[in-house]
């Protein structure tokens, strides 16, 4: 060890505290680095492996139909360097099913062969049994065994043949037809085909059926031949190659022939984007349909767009900034203060010959030898950290990806503990090479003539004679010396000096703010995003039941049976006026008849929750009716999603109003009450018939197909105007559709359209300015952010809120209103209160309801519950870990800091005491530079604290439409109150420190 390194060591252990504070920080740095590399390698992998599991590795698939050089092109893809591996499937036939068979396994069964390793390639693995070797075994979907009674071993035959196209009755001509199947993860152009009578169909073709599609072709099945297979297994992950647009697939080996419709599976060497892959395939088949594994390539690290991916690379490396920068500023306060403390130290060893190369060495390795034993623990205890989540979240996180075959686990990279060590030994090296500059640049009369702590620039020297000069020494004592004395004002004269130890500690404490309201922003907005995905709030109960009457079919008929449909989460919408009284020839009576039918349907669905609340086991938590609306409301209490009429929810009118279809949610009185009083309201003002009074949501919720929508619906509470029955020429309107008429300047205009049936089943639509209506004013008292438990999720339009009372006199022009009924179970078991609920419904309706039913659904809630939970769990343990490492980072720089600033004029503050400063003064001295630090790094702290919130929010925007940008203040008064405490903190260890040394010792310490 030589006298370089000597020195170095014993500095180190000279002041254990500052460096262990130091070490602690670039670990902390070093393991949060990890951790946030390690998630997004863990959830990539977990991706990857979920994905290959569910359809593969193969990254393009060639479609080729009738191809007389297919084979010639798949031996020279195989020989192609390029190409890594090749899957095969190719049509056989489809085999003709019974009628109970189609309601199981779709209407045919696609029969394909397999060559190559569909395995790994195609994700086609059996769940029982063996792929089949020869084209007399065949591997069917699992439902066959759960449904179709057929086992491994048995034999099964069937009609197989090819699907021609046939023209419908009376009609002539072709059409073109898609064969690209629909599947998530995966993207071609639409490959159009022609069809003609008599034209073969393949396996990526969908069923032709005129009477359903609309189009000109039926199909049927010929030349059959009855083929038997041996059952040698069964697939339960029906994934890209074994879905196709005519039914499941039978997977057997061999027996195509050689025009048959074939997919050609590929992975590829050498390709760094989507378009490199698509080039690729094309070029070893030109002329044939290439269709990409977008979802895979993405987790290959092929690049390819996805609004969601963007928001997390974002993150990673907003958050990995954040790190880099609170981890310099750590370290380079750390090695700055230790160099100005040793200042007299690089004096001395320049003076018995130490070159600036070997003062600078001594820095550098004291920061390396730092890293050295803070970055290994650091990635310990980032990986540690990881595996102690995930092993916490880790099958939630695979069950909300729909996985539970494919754990989620630590991917220890070798990548990311080399990208965490480097960049956190650069950001040391960084960080300490301005204070070895500072050391090596010493001079050695200077640094052995000033003690550490007392040397100032000119400028504050300057400064600080202004201010101690005998004119203005105690007329301009600043209002810190008029509060605190002679203390304030030896503070005051301290700061005019403009010693970087204040600057020092002021940065520390801006940087402090940063952080924790970067973990503040952060999970303010992934809440924000979280609440979109999930809907907004919790489902009010674990079981619900829904129901919606028929009020034309009288009780016996429909459904009112008692047949139910489990899981139907029911229709929306309005249906004003469908059913009609027999002669009511002003919109008034149309109205009055719809809201006498609309409250004795209210009644019915009351008495159903008494009656389904009486089930045992069943803890009711509440109910509602829902019905649609046509309203009409003033331009400015409507929002921007209301005012775009490209969003679909509505428009601008020809008078200037704003006109939008949404919803009413009849909540019962309890909840309602309960609601009202929570946003400050007297609930009996919405109970006056002769006053129309609701509350509605301010914003919705809704996604566009390519990202997640935060949509303002209302800016102001004001009064708006329901449609609530329309006439023409004294009949009255069967519907009101949405349409769009000329506005100003030969615009469109949002409109409303009523119509009449027809007697051919058509419709006549006319304008509502020829119409008769009748509408009722509603006053919005409030606009609420968050929606009742048990309104459920928020819609992406209007949606009101009124007790349930008020169904007795105002339908809202609605005689079809949804019930909902929601209930917990007292025993834990919600299936079987599911099964209980759904035949105490339908006893209920079928006994005790005048009218038939329209539909009738039960519903399990407690899987989506689970669900929802589960993604707000994950998305708030992330954040409050964040949150928590870098609140340790920050305390141990501003403790850091501050400790040392302190410690640093220990000579300072023995002159202070031996002149007869006292204890109180010494107090109120170092009380209001702490308050002066405070203020300074307030300032700046939030500043680059917008900043980085700005950017948080850019990238989160990039998933997600109108997200405001808002500032967690919550989190600011935590900053400030943590900052505080840090502060405090320091200077009761500085001046212990301080206090513990004699003022003799302390003066002549750093005596020459």
């Amino acid at each position: 060890m030589n006298a370089t390194t000597n020195f170095t060591v014993k500095s180190l252990r000279a002041n254990k505290v500052r460096t262990l504070v130091t070490i602690a920080g670039v670990a902390l740095a070093a393991a949060l680095l990890t951790a946030v590399l390690t998630t997004y390698a863990s959830l990539n992998d977990f991706l990857y492996r979920n994905e290959a599991a569910l359809a593969g590795t193969w990254m393009a698939c060639v479609e080729a139909d009738d191809s007389s050089v297919l084979d010639e092109r798949i031996t020279g893809a195989q020989a192609d360097p390029q190409v890594f591996g090749t899957a095969i499937m190719r049509d056989i036939g489809f085999a003709e099913l019974t009628a109970d068979q189609q309601d199981t396994q779709g209407t045919y069964l696609a029969i394909r062969s397999i060559e190559g390793d569909v395995g790994d390639i195609c994700g086609i693995e059996p769940s029982e049994g063996r792929l089949p070797e020869s084209d007399r075994e065949i591997m069917l979907f699992a439902t066959w065994n759960d449904y179709g009674g057929v086992s491994l071993g048995d034999t099964v035959t069937f009609n197989v043949g090819q699907r021609v196209a046939r023209l419908a009755p009376g009609e002539e001509g072709s059409m073109s037809a898609g064969t690209m199947t629909a599947s998530w993860g995966v993207q071609g152009e639409a490959h159009e085909s022609e069809i003609t009578d008599g034209t073969p169909l393949n396996s990526s073709m969908g069923v032709l059926e005129a009477d359903i599609d609309g189009g000109i072709f039926n199909e049927d099945i010929t030349n059959t031949e009855e083929s038997t297979y041996t059952v040698v297994g069964f697939y339960d992950r029906p994934g890209y190659a074994l879905s196709t647009a005519a039914g499941m697939v039978g997977v057997t080996a061999g027996g195509a022939a050689p025009d048959a419709f074939t997919d050609v599976f590929l992975t590829l060497n050498d390709v760094t984007n989507t378009q490199q892959v698509e080039e690729a395939a094309e070029a070893l088949f030109p002329d044939e349909h290439v269709v990409l594994h977008t979802a895979m390539l993405r987790y290959m690290g092929v690049s390819s767009d996805s609004s969601i991916w963007t928001t997390f690379y974002g993150l990673v490396v907003v958050l990995a900034a954040v790190i880099v920068v609170a981890c310099v500023s750590l370290i380079f306060n750390a090695f700055n203060i230790s160099v100005a403390e040793r200042i007299k130290q690089f004096g001395l060893l320049s003076s018995v010959g130490a070159s600036r190369r070997q003062l600078r060495r001594a820095v550098v390795l004291e920061g390396a030898i730092v890293a050295v034993i803070g970055i290994p623990c650091g990635l310990l205890i980032g990986l540690a950290g990881c595996a102690v989540t995930f092993a916490a979240l880790g099958p939630a996180l695979a069950q909300l990806a729909g996985s539970v075959e494919v754990p989620f686990r630590v991917a220890v990279n070798g990548w990311v503990l080399l990208v965490a060590s480097v960049l956190t030994f650069v950001t040391v090296l960084v960080s300490v090479w301005i204070p070895a500059k500072r050391a090596s640049r010493t001079n050695i009369i200077d640094s052995l003539r000033a003690a550490s702590g007392s040397r100032v620039s000119r400028r504050g020297a300057a400064r600080a004679a202004k201010c101690t000069a005998p004119s203005s020494l105690w007329k301009a004592r600043g209002a810190a010396g008029r509060v605190l004395g002679v203390g304030g004002m030896l503070a005051r004269i301290s700061r005019k000096r403009g010693t970087g130890k204040g600057r020092a500690a002021s940065v520390s404490l801006a940087l402090a703010i940063v952080l924790l309201m970067t973990a503040g922003s952060l999970s303010v907005f992934l809440g924000t995003l979280t609440d979109v995905v999930t809907g907004g709030g919790e489902l009010a109960g674990e079981v619900g039941v829904m129901a919606q009457l028929d009020v034309e079919t009288p009780q016996g008929e429909g459904t009112a049976d008692g047949d139910v449909q489990a899981g139907n989460d029911g229709a929306t919408g309005a249906d004003s006026a469908a059913t009609q009284p027999a002669a009511p020839m002003t919109p008034e009576a149309v109205a009055a008849a719809n809201n006498e039918l609309f409250a004795r349907q209210a009644e019915v669905f009351a008495g159903a929750f008494q009656d389904l609340s009486q089930v045992a086991g069943a803890e009711p938590a509440g109910w509602k009716m829902g019905t649609g609306l046509y309203a009409m409301l003033p331009e400015a209490m409507a929002g921007e999603a209301l005012v775009d009429q490209e969003n679909g929810m509505g428009g601008k009118m020809a008078d200037g109003r704003v006109g939008t279809v949404g919803s009413v949610a009849y909540l019962d009185d309890a909840a309602f009450d309960d609601y009202a009083k929570s946003l400050g309201l007297d609930p009996a003002d919405f109970r006056d018939p002769a006053h129309l009074r609701a509350i509605a949501l301010a914003q919705g919720y809704g996604n566009n197909g390519s990202v997640y929508q935060l949509l303002n619906v209302l800016r102001e509470p004001g009064t708006l105007e329901a449609l609530t029955a329309a006439t023409y020429h004294g009949e009255p309107a069967a519907g009101i559709g949405v349409g769009a008429t000329s506005g100003e300047g030969n615009s469109e205009a949002f409109a409303f359209q009523p119509y009449l049936e027809g007697d051919d089943d058509g419709v006549e639509w006319f304008p509502l300015e020829e119409a008769e209506v009748q509408t009722v004013s509603v006053e919005v008292v409030a606009l609420a952010e968050e929606a009742p438990a048990i309104a459920s999720a928020r819609g992406e339009g209007l949606q009101l809120i009124v007790p349930e009372s008020v169904a007795a006199y105002q339908s809202f022009g609605s005689t079809s209103p949804i019930f909902y009924s929601y209930f917990d179970s007292a025993d834990g078991d919600h299936g079987a209160l599911a099964e209980e609920l759904a035949t105490a419904g339908s006893a209920y309706f079928h006994d005790k309801s005048p009218y038939g039913l329209a539909f009738y659904s039960f519903n399990d809630y407690i899987e989506q519950r689970d669900s929802n939970q589960m993604i707000a769990t994950v998305v708030n343990v992330f954040c409050l870990l964040f949150a928590v490492i870098l609140a340790l980072i920050a305390m141990a720089n501003v403790f850091n800091t501050v400790t040392n600033s302190l410690i640093l004029r220990r000579r300072e503050f023995a002159v202070m005491k031996s002149v007869g400063l006292s204890n109180r003064q010494f107090r109120a001295m170092v009380a209001e530079e702490c308050v002066a630090w405070c203020i300074r790094g307030l300032v700046p702290g939030v500043l680059l604290s917008l900043l980085v919130s700005f950017l948080l929010w850019q990238v989160i925007s990039g998933s997600m439409t109108g997200l405001p940008f808002t500032l967690p203040w919550n989190y600011v008064a935590l900053a400030a109150a943590m900052t505080v405490v840090a502060v405090g903190a320091s200077v009761a260890y500085g001046m212990r420190r301080c206090r513990a040394d004699n003022v003799v010792e302390a003066l002549r310490a750093d005596a020459v």
